[in-house]
């Protein structure tokens, strides 16, 4: 279950506290510790990069779901900005068992449950190297597994909770003006990390700098973000993640917000 690369080692590890049984939580993912200077990247990779990818094989009966990330960081190189991953990070996954699902033990006289992985990714310093790993977990059936839950509940700690408003984006020429209502009270005031989760749409060096500005408005948080010159997507709706600077996060509170956000106006053309 474990691959090493001289760049990073990567592991995959499952958190089943009640068993593996129809209903019961189920989680597994890819723990991602990084060499120093090393990184991986988030859903929107930014101004360069890939995603981590995961292909799972499972056995009948059993389903994953999408990868929950974690909130990214922004990672400058050079005059790009990337969104992504340094140290230590994991990446999970839900699993669903089906009130079908035949334990393998039935069949085989086996107690465990086989999950194989294959997994991509793209690791980068000063320059990026394609990298990908073969994994095989075999998960009891009975019992709790739960000896990395410290790592699953920091993972889930670093989910962007939902806003209950969706926010709203307007077109405003070569800029895109964000706002977001009802960030809670810990938020307010505060400056925010952005990270629009649609690419190539947003001049993502500029939030690096001062090409962008953000303020408050009550409880609502704006923004003026510019366009990417060589902007290829034109979405209707974009999900965008907001996120407190690291020094202003405490512990057992969330850290970041997620709203899918309309957005209004004309596009310029591509």
């Amino acid at each position: 279950s474990v691959v090493t690369t001289p760049h990073l080692r990567a592991e995959l590890i499952a958190h089943a506290p009640d068993g593996v049984a129809p209903g019961a939580p189920l989680w597994v993912g890819l723990q991602i510790a990084h060499q120093p200077g090393w990184h991986t990247y988030w859903k929107n990779p930014g101004d360069s990069g890939l995603p981590t990818e995961l292909a799972w094989s499972l056995p009948a009966g059993v389903s994953s779901g999408e990868i929950a990330w974690p909130v990214p960081r922004k990672i400058p190189i050079g005059n790009l900005a990337n969104y992504g991953y340094e140290g230590t990070v994991l990446l999970p996954v839900p699993l669903a068992v089906a009130a079908e699902f035949k334990a393998p033990a039935a069949l085989t006289g086996a107690a465990e449950m086989e999950i194989r992985l294959k997994a991509s990714w793209l690791v980068c310093s000063k320059e990026c190297i394609p990298e990908d790993g073969e994994f095989l977990l075999k998960l009891p059936l009975q019992g709790s597994t739960a000896l990395h839950k410290a790592d699953f509940d920091a993972a889930f700690a670093a989910q962007p909770a939902p806003l209950d408003q969706p926010g709203a984006i307007a077109i405003d020429g070569n800029r895109l003006q964000v706002r977001l209502a009802g960030l809670p009270a810990s938020a307010q005031g505060k400056t925010l990390d952005f990270f629009p989760e649609t690419g190539e749409v947003i001049h993502t060096a500029a939030v690096l700098g001062k090409d962008w500005t953000q303020a408050w408005q009550g409880d609502a948080w704006t923004a003026s973000v510019p366009l990417d010159a060589q902007r290829s997507a034109s979405p209707q709706v974009m999900p965008v993640v907001v996120a407190l600077a690291e020094a202003d996060r405490q512990p057992g509170q969330p850290i970041a917000w997620r709203a899918e956000a309309p957005v209004s106006g004309n596009w310029p053309s591509v």
